[in-house]
């Protein structure tokens, strides 16, 4: 998938789509174009945003609106249409699928991090309730740790 190109067909099929143009109201983006061959770029290699060539631009900069415009669900919309080129939508549909695990891992991230709280949370709270009154042995408190969460 490294050859996909942005041919000049497919720009003027896309440009009147593409938020951040000159006629937007609010900020534009200072070269759609680029913008999209950087996209291209970091999807059709499957790259790290990182590895992005200087020719692009900062890649940061393309991160963040690469990111932007996938929490907006930007690209799905532009793909809906474009559905007569083919070769067009398949691009576009490429872009959705890489954004699309960007998501999926961000939900991901948010839900270890959850669990690792609700965990901490939990074992702190194992830990407090092992504090027996000497003499008093809890059943299987020190050998299992599944014990140890499920029971205070």
């Amino acid at each position: 998938m490294q050859d996909m190109d942005l041919r000049d067909e497919h720009w003027q099929k896309l440009r009147p789509l593409l938020l951040g143009g000159d006629n937007d109201p609010g900020a534009s983006g200072r070269d759609n174009r680029l913008f999209l061959r950087a996209v291209l770029w970091v999807v059709g290699r499957r790259a790290k945003w990182s590895a992005l060539p200087p020719a692009f631009g900062r890649w940061q900069t393309s991160y963040v609106r690469f990111m932007r415009w996938n929490q907006a669900d930007v690209w799905r919309q532009i793909a809906k249409q474009v559905s007569e080129d083919e070769e067009l939508r398949e691009m576009l549909n490429a872009i959705v699928a890489f954004g699309d695990g960007y998501t999926r891992r961000a939900a991901q991230r948010l839900i270890n991090k959850q669990n690792k709280i609700a965990y901490k949370a939990l074992l702190s709270g194992a830990a407090s309730s092992r504090r027996c009154i000497p003499g008093e042995e809890k059943e299987d408190a020190d050998g299992n740790w599944i014990w140890q969460l499920t029971h205070k």
